[in-house]
């Protein structure tokens, strides 16, 4: 692959190709293997600039992604724990098995229970 885009003179495009091609790589694997990753920088020249900015923007979309995991993990964390305080508030104390229901629930069956718990009569109800 780092031969094919040698061989590309304008430095844009053949980072653009090269980015095209791991991403057409990743979308079937959902994962870059390491040793690929490893093997791709290895074909290339120390301090290529083509694989640096490549590099550079790969770990920043890693980042990103990252950090929307992140936020999106604490909304779901934020959701079970309002349940939660809810279920307690309107039933009592939560039991273990309740609490671990709750959080490990996904966010559609969160929003689901908060919208079941207005007209529970019981924890039951909420969950059925």
């Amino acid at each position: 692959m780092i031969a094919l885009i040698d061989q590309i003179a304008d430095r844009d495009t053949a980072l653009q190709s090269l980015e095209s091609l791991l991403r057409y790589d990743v979308q079937g694997t959902q994962r870059v293997e390491e040793s690929d990753a490893r093997r791709l920088l290895e074909q290339t020249s120390p301090g290529d600039p083509i694989m640096q900015t490549f590099i550079d923007r790969y770990i920043e979309q890693g980042r990103e992604k990252g950090i929307e995991q992140g936020i999106e993990q604490g909304r779901e964390q934020g959701k079970a724990e309002l349940l939660l305080r809810q279920m307690e508030r309107k039933f009592g104390p939560a039991d273990v098995q309740l609490r671990q229901q709750i959080q490990e629930a996904d966010a559609e069956t969160l929003l689901e229970w908060s919208d079941r718990i207005l007209t529970a009569e019981s924890p039951e109800a909420v969950f059925h």
